[in-house]
Order: C-alpha cells, then sequence, then structure tokens
C-alpha cells in the first residue's frame, strides 16, 4: 500500500507518519480490520476532501479528517476501504445501505481500537446520510463539493 501526503493539502512526511501511527494502531487492534484495509487498499493520499475512489482503490484523505485524532482517522481508514471492498465485491458502494455497512465497520474499528468515547456516541448518532449532504436524496458532485471533511 502507498502512502502519498501533497503539499497542497497535508505535506508529504507528516502525512506518512500520521496514517503509519493510525494503520500501526489498527494492526495491533483490530487485525481483522487492518487486513480488510491492506487487501482492498492499493493507496491512501492527502486531498482536499476525505473519500474513496473505489475506481482506483484509494482513500482520500482531508486535512480535517487528518488532524481530528489518531483513532478517528484510524476509523475512517476502514470505512473508505469498506465501499471499496463493496465496490469489488459488485455490490452498491453509494447510498444509505452502503453507508450503514461502512458505519458498522468503523463503529466496531473505534470500540477495538479503544477510542474516546465522543467519537463512539458520535457515529452511533450517524443515519448514514452523510453522504447527501444538501438533502435532496442522491449522493453526486453537488455534495461532494460541499463537504467540509
Amino acid at each position: 500500500m502507498t502512502v502519498e501526503g501533497n503539499a497542497a493539502f497535508i505535506p508529504d512526511d507528516e502525512f506518512k507518519t500520521g496514517i503509519q501511527a493510525a494503520l500501526d494502531l489498527l494492526k495491533e487492534k483490530a487485525g481483522a480490520n487492518f487486513a480488510a484495509l491492506s487487501v482492498n487498499v492499493d493507496k491512501i493520499v492527502a486531498d482536499e476532501k476525505s473519500g474513496s475512489d473505489v475506481y482506483r482503490s484509494t482513500v482520500q484523505i482531508a486535512r480535517k479528517t487528518f488532524d481530528y485524532s489518531e483513532t478517528w482517522l484510524a476509523s475512517v481508514l476502514v470505512h473508505e476501504s469498506g465501499h471499496i471492498a463493496q465496490h469489488k465485491a459488485k455490490k452498491k458502494w453509494t447510498g444509505l445501505d452502503a453507508e450503514q455497512e461502512c458505519n458498522k465497520m468503523q463503529l466496531e474499528t473505534l470500540r477495538l481500537i479503544g477510542a474516546p468515547a465522543n467519537e463512539i456516541t458520535y457515529l452511533l448518532a450517524q443515519t448514514g446520510d452523510h453522504f447527501d449532504e444538501n438533502g435532496d436524496g442522491k449522493f453526486n458532485e453537488k455534495d461532494y463539493e460541499l463537504r467540509d471533511y
């Protein structure tokens, strides 16, 4: 798996160090989730917004996500790798059901790695509709542009 920073978003050395810490945490405390991520993700890159490019098996991480906490970052890596796994399995990888499935993996990860209660509580309150930033019931470029994470 390749890890690449981007000076426009997160400098390479800082990004690689932070991502490696999150990956080490997953490997140590959530081995099965780390293994699934390792199988499905080819690249983790610093980007303007967090998400996954399922066609390139790439997880994109934005500054806001990167800076929040090591546990949150680790859980987001698992969440986004879940979308890549859905796509590889020829399952629907966008929409409410896909998000809820990835949220379950993310919640399991948070619990396994000993995340603080506020992160677990926050995720428990999520319905899976966070992909629909403008509330029109579909995920598209407009929603992506509205993200601040």
